[in-house]
C-alpha cells in the first residue's frame, strides 16, 4: 500500500490553541516547551506566527469528523519573525515512547520532520514582521528524538549550520509554590527586577537580551539593604529559565537557590498573571550544560529531574 504524503496544515491562532493543548497536555511534562510557547502572550497578531499541524484545522472542508486527528500526529508553531532567537518549537507524541523507536516509527517520525522543513520553507506569510524570511530555519528546545531526526536528515544534505545540545532539566511549579521560604541576608529583599537597573541585566548576558522584552517576562530580583540588585532570574517566553545570575562578589552563599525557588514560587502562585503568564502546565524547564554543577545543584535544589537532552538546530532550508 503506498505511503500517503505527510502534509502540514496551517492553523488559526484561537483554533490551534483550542485543539492543540489538549492534544499536549497529557504529555505534560515533555510537551512542556511547545505547550507553554503556544500560550505566550508574546504571540499578537501583529507577529503573525504559525500554528500548524498534520492534521487539517476541524472548520474546513478537508476535515471531516470521519476523520479523527491522527494518534502520532506533529504540532508546530514558529515565529520566524524572531531572527536572533529561537523561532521552532515541535511535538510529536512518538518522543514519549521507548527509545529506539522501531523502524516503523522512526520512518513516519523522519518522514513528519522532512515534512516540517519543506512546509516552512514554502509558506508564504508576506505580512509578517522582517518579510522575506532567511532561509535558516532555528529548531529550540527539540528533543533528542525528534533532534537526532532532523540532525540525520539535515546532515545528508549538507543543511546543518548549527547544533547545541544541552540537559533538560524539568522542575514541577506546585511543590516548589508551597516551599517555605528561604532565609536571606539581614537587609535584603525581593522584588521583580526594577527597570531603572536592566542595564545590569543586560551587560551581564552572554545572550543578547532587549530592555523591552525583559519588562514583558516573569522576574525575581534580590535586592541589598541599599536596593541595588545582586541576583535576578527570569522565566523565559517558553517558561524556561531564561537567566539566573548572582554577581561574582556574591556567589558562594545559597542565593541563586533562593532567587530560582521565589521565582519559580512565584510562578506556581499564579503572580505573573498580569504578564500573561498563568502558570497552568505547572513546569518549568532549564536547558543546563553538562557539567555545570552551579545549575544542576539549583535544579535539584527545586526539586527538579533531568530527563533527557534538550537541542538548538539551525537548518538551511535552501539545501531541501
Amino acid at each position: 500500500m503506498e505511503e500517503q504524503p505527510v502534509q502540514f496544515f496551517a492553523h488559526p491562532q484561537e483554533l490551534a490553541l483550542q485543539t492543540f493543548l489538549p492534544l499536549l497536555h497529557p504529555h505534560l511534562p515533555t510537551s512542556n516547551p511547545l505547550f507553554n510557547r503556544l500560550i505566550a502572550p508574546h504571540n499578537i497578531p501583529s507577529r503573525h506566527c504559525l500554528f500548524a499541524a498534520t492534521f487539517p484545522p476541524s472548520n474546513t472542508e478537508t476535515s471531516t469528523k470521519l476523520s479523527p486527528i491522527p494518534e502520532n500526529c506533529t504540532i508546530l508553531f514558529a515565529d520566524r519573525s524572531r531572527h536572533l532567537e529561537s523561532q521552532i518549537w515541535l511535538f510529536n507524541p512518538l518522543i514519549t515512547q521507548p527509545q529506539p523507536l522501531s523502524a516503523e516509527s522512526q520512518d513516519l517520525l523522519t518522514r513528519h520532520v522532512e515534512a516540517t522543513v519543506h512546509f516552512l520553507k514554502d509558506i508564504q506569510i508576506p505580512l509578517a514582521p522582517g518579510w522575506p524570511f532567511s532561509p535558516i530555519l532555528k529548531f529550540g528546545c527539540l528533543h533528542e528524538t525528534l533532534a537526532t531526526t532532523l540532525l540525520s536528515i539535515g546532515n545528508a544534505k549538507d543543511a546543518v549550520r548549527r547544533q547545541t545540545v544541552w540537559n533538560l532539566w524539568l522542575v514541577e511549579t506546585g511543590p516548589v509554590s508551597s516551599f517555605e521560604k528561604r532565609s536571606l541576608p539581614e537587609g535584603f529583599s525581593m522584588a521583580r527586577v526594577p527597570d531603572e537597573q536592566l542595564d545590569i541585566v543586560i551587560s551581564t548576558s552572554s545572550i543578547p537580551r532587549q530592555a523591552e522584552m525583559l519588562k514583558q517576562q516573569p522576574s525575581v530580583g534580590l535586592l541589598d539593604s541599599e536596593g541595588k540588585m545582586v541576583a535576578w532570574g527570569y522565566v523565559g517566553i517558553d517558561v524556561s529559565f531564561a537567566t539566573l545570575y548572582v554577581l561574582p562578589e556574591c556567589r558562594g552563599k545559597g542565593l541563586a537557590k533562593c532567587v530560582a525557588a521565589e521565582l519559580v514560587g512565584r510562578l506556581g502562585r499564579g503572580e505573573f498573571t498580569d504578564l500573561g503568564f498563568d502558570g497552568r502546565s505547572g513546569w518549568v524547564h532549564s536547558d543546563v550544560y553538562d557539567g555545570n554543577e552551579g545549575s544542576e545543584r539549583v535544579m535539584r535544589s527545586l526539586g527538579g529531574r533531568a530527563e533527557s537532552r534538550s537541542f538548538y538546530v539551525w537548518i538551511d532550508s535552501e539545501m531541501f
